[in-house]
């Protein structure tokens, strides 16, 4: 009896919310960002850019980035690790606190893009790793209760911030997993996202790892093309790949600033080559420090700094610098 008054519920929820519109792929002009690392960096993007893309660690932070948008870009929101249960290695549909978070900030745009950051390869992770067992049911079902929560926080942000949408960037190594357990099927990307994409940082015509084998970025772009045209023609909401090239150093990634500069001008072309795709977002233009590894960003890296700047002014992106 449970169970049912649970689906019962959340087919409630679903359909008050099914009316929200999806974001406007339909733009003028192509998305191009960067990651930052921290809010005084949006200033320094402005000029090259009209969207940035940033991980706040609290909804406190949420508020402090988008005060800080004073040029009005585009804010790209990584929110899945607001989203995760750290008990199980799911992820809930709880979006309350992001919405109130953006409704205290000085710059009240709805327009916002949600990312959703390698969902499915920290389920994996959670199983594998740690031995989550809710999180392995779910691989091992394809992800269907992952992809029903983000399905709903997608239509509860979508109600709540009319014109926002969801980014999935999946991971390249959950990509050929799936690939390998399935080989003549799609891979499995979040099927009420606006853009998708994926995240591999090395060598266009090898990147990977020794691990789970290497392949051409192309490859795995092809993949995430494929499942994307086969959901929209399924039901259209205006998909578009979203292109994601590193523009950092860092050990274990790029063997020198000539491969980097290969993969950032490689994803520029690409940019251009179908008005399927829909953005390119540069990771990352600040420094950090993940599992004890320092990055260091494209700000400080100047081939990589003045690339970025003639790529954004060949697709018309030229503003001057915020004071």
């Amino acid at each position: 009896m449970m169970g049912k008054l649970v689906t019962f519920m959340l087919m409630m929820i679903v359909s008050n919310i099914a009316i929200a519109e999806y974001f406007n792929t339909q733009r003028l002009q192509k998305i191009i960002g960067l990651f930052v690392t921290e809010k005084s960096q949006i200033q320094e993007v402005n000029s090259f850019s009209n969207a940035f893309a940033f991980s706040p660690a609290s909804p406190r932070e949420i508020t402090q980035y988008l005060d800080e948008n004073k040029g009005r870009m585009l804010p790209v929101m990584r929110i899945s690790q607001l989203l995760i249960n750290e008990q199980t290695g799911m992820y809930h549909h709880d979006v309350t606190s992001i919405i109130e978070a953006i409704a205290k900030a000085k710059h009240k745009d709805t327009e916002i893009l949600f990312l959703m950051d390698e969902p499915f390869w920290w389920v994996r992770r959670a199983c594998e790793e740690k031995g989550k067992a809710e999180a392995c049911l779910d691989v091992a079902n394809r992800y269907v209760e992952t992809l029903s929560t983000f399905r709903i926080a997608g239509q509860l942000l979508r109600k709540h911030l009319p014109g926002s949408g969801i980014m999935h960037i999946e991971a390249w190594a959950e990509l050929v997993l799936q690939k390998k357990t399935y080989p003549e099927e799609n891979v499995i990307m979040l099927d009420d996202a606006e853009y998708l994409g994926f995240d591999c940082y090395g060598e266009i015509d090898y990147c990977g790892s020794e691990e789970y084998g290497y392949h051409s970025q192309f490859e795995y772009g092809t993949w995430v093309w494929d499942a994307m045209l086969a959901m929209e023609s399924q039901q259209a909401i205006g998909r578009k790949l979203f292109v994601i090239p590193g523009t950092f150093l860092a050990d274990g990634h790029f063997a020198d600033i000539d491969a980097l500069i290969n993969q950032i001008g490689f994803y520029g072309w690409i940019l251009n080559q179908s008005d399927k795709i829909g953005g390119f977002g540069a990771f990352l233009w600040g420094d950090m420090v993940e599992n004890n590894k320092p990055f260091t960003g494209g700000r400080n890296i100047l081939q990589v700094t003045n690339f970025l700047k003639l790529i954004a002014r060949y697709y018309g992106i030229e503003k001057p610098a915020l004071r």
